[in-house]
């Protein structure tokens, strides 16, 4: 093989010029051989990365992890080390052991709380790493992380708009389907029975054809508002398409009576743009697992069911193959025993606690309505408030709670507000306002001492009469909390047309805030927008410290929870031992 005469001079020409290649070979990089050189690399990384040996001890970060945890890097590599909960640091020393014990690489999401006090959602990437050390060759374990919390928060949002129907806000087909298979793996081999009511609406064909598809698409909101609040919490409404919904009851034992209230509820008329609007349900019921074992199977048999109603007359209900019919009389009759209940001692309130979330002062409390029965006990208000609404009770029921509420807030050593939640029925209804200033001048409290929570369903499609009555109020002084946001609708439309002195976040976001990346991500994006708004921000649901810890750290304004004061029938002040801790933690020296 013959060598390029052009390269061969070139050589020889280097090999002949001791100068030339004396400043070649500085041009070369030399071996790192000092901490120094490595810590100049790693501070070039614009990515957070740390150094641990076995012990979990750093021994060395760069300026971007200092940043995160907003700690010097002295105090990093001393004794104490990265200062973040507890629970947070048992779950990076448990992968950090994996990797030192299996050698292989790691990649982990997990929440972390960064050196202001928030919470983010970082990928953590690991592996080990041979390095030589004064006692030798050691391994070392390498980690890198990235905030991905903004891509979490994004997808959170993205994926919100994929399981909700545009237009009512309920889930749609693909949510649907989705729980449906989760609750039937849940069940398998269980005693725990399912229900699923498929439903349609009788006559909104005339409807749409005759007044036109704006005024139709208002009444389908109007109907899933009214749907969304007959359901349990773990029950889901979705609309299935056109003017069909579907209802998955996670239990199935009321399945009937459900049917019933629906059949009730959608036959009342409807108000649109000022026309009196009518139409009915008829409803096909399937039960798992006796009408079938997979969601194809459970669906069909409730449009077999459902098709048997309409071809009997419509307006009805229909059992798949029910096994079993009970007589009428021999169920409890929730409807004739609360009509019994109502001005007796049978029912009472108990009040709930909110607290400041940063110093934990009473803000507040919350009225809720308990029914002790004779015979049956306490009954939950799951059961009694649906029956109520359906039938119409919950004027009466409301009317009371309102009005004992008042009563007793003006008896309080403390001027703070008394909130009291509103039903969609009750906003419906035009005597409304004449019936909350009522019940504040028997009671003689002041209107801002009054707070009204409604739910976002009780807002979706809503008629004048209750545009009307929230002016009405507001422009009295009462304040008004849009309640349980982001449970099944988080219409920001809501948001935008009427002015909210209170957003509360659903407890079922707070139950997962310490592990579940996607609720930390949806609770900052609440709370980013209540900012924005202006307006305050009530977490409920507090159980435990790292709860409050996280939701204090991330700007939430108000508490709420056992955690902080279970309801008690005599209002009392929240616990302060849940910041009597933070205090001394505070107090510590770092």
């Amino acid at each position: 093989m013959r060598s390029d005469p052009k390269h061969q001079k070139n050589a020889d020409t280097a090999a002949h010029s001791p100068d030339l290649a004396a400043r070649l070979n500085s041009l070369r990089p030399s071996p790192l051989t000092s901490a120094s050189s490595m810590q100049a690399i790693i501070n070039a990384m614009p990515n957070p990365v740390m150094l641990k040996d076995r012990f979990h001890r750093l021994v060395l970060v760069n300026d971007a992890f200092c940043e995160l945890l907003n700690q010097t890097r002295e105090d990093l590599l001393g004794e104490e080390g990265e200062k973040i909960p507890d629970d947070q640091r048992d779950v990076f020393w448990e992968i950090d052991d994996e990797v030192f014990r299996t050698g292989l690489p790691n990649e982990n999401e997990e929440v972390l709380t960064d050196g202001t006090g928030s919470l983010r959602v970082v990928l953590t990437r690991k592996c080990l790493v041979t390095l030589p050390t004064q006692s030798g060759q050691q391994q070392f374990l390498l980690g890198v992380i990235t905030d991905v919390t903004r891509f979490r928060e994004s997808e959170a949002r993205a994926q919100y708009l994929a399981e909700h129907d545009a237009l009512t806000g309920l889930a749609n087909r693909a949510q649907l389907n989705d729980r449906l298979e989760a609750e039937i793996k849940a069940a398998g081999g269980t005693d725990n029975k399912l229900a699923l009511l498929l439903l349609d609406l009788d006559g909104f064909k005339e409807v749409n054809d005759t007044q036109g598809h704006h005024v139709g698409d208002e009444l389908l909101k109007i109907i899933a508002k009214r749907l969304a609040g007959l359901v349990r919490a773990g029950d889901v409404v979705a609309r299935y398409g056109g003017d069909e919904f579907c209802i998955l009851q996670t239990s199935a034992a009321r399945s009937a009576d459900l049917a019933e209230k629906i059949i009730t509820t959608v036959g009342r008329p409807v108000s649109v743009n000022g026309r009196q609007l009518c139409v009915t349900a008829s409803v096909g019921i399937a039960i798992f697992p006796e009408d079938g074992t997979t969601s194809d199977e459970l669906l069909q048999s409730a449009d077999s069911a459902l098709y048997h109603v309409k071809r009997s007359g419509r307006a009805g209900f229909y059992k798949y193959q029910p096994e079993v019919h009970l007589d009428q009389s021999q169920r409890w009759n929730v409807e004739h025993e609360l009509r019994e209940a109502l001005g007796t001692d049978q029912l009472s309130l108990e009040f709930q606690p909110l607290a400041s979330a940063q110093d934990g002062q009473l803000r507040g409390f919350e009225a809720l309505c308990r029914w002790q029965h004779p015979v049956y006990g306490e009954i939950s208000p799951d059961v009694f408030i649906p029956v109520a609404e359906a039938t119409g009770l919950i004027k009466e029921l409301g009317a009371w709670v309102l009005r004992e509420a008042c009563r007793q807030a003006a008896r309080w050593e403390w001027p703070v507000q008394v909130a009291v939640n509103v039903s969609p029925c009750q906003l419906e209804d035009h005597n409304f306002p004449d019936m909350v200033f009522d019940a504040l001048r028997e009671a003689n409290l002041p209107p801002h001492r009054l707070e009204l929570e409604v739910t976002e369903s009780a807002l979706i499609g809503q008629s004048d009469t209750t545009t009307e009555a929230l002016s009405v109020l507001r422009a009295k002084g009462i304040g008004f909390a849009l309640d349980d946001f982001g449970a099944g609708w988080s219409s920001l439309s809501t948001l935008r047309k009427f002015k909210f002195d209170r957003l509360k976040i659903d407890k079922s976001f707070i139950w997962q805030i310490e592990s579940d990346p996607r609720s930390v991500a949806i609770v900052r994006a609440v709370l980013g927008l209540a900012k924005s708004l202006g307006v305050p921000v009530t977490a409920e649901g507090i159980e435990d410290q790292a709860q409050l810890l996280a939701l204090r750290n991330m700007g939430c304004t108000e508490v709420q929870g056992f955690h902080l004061g279970r309801p008690n029938s005599v209002a009392s002040l929240p616990a302060q031992e849940p910041w009597q801790a933070i205090n001394e933690t505070n107090e510590k020296p770092s």
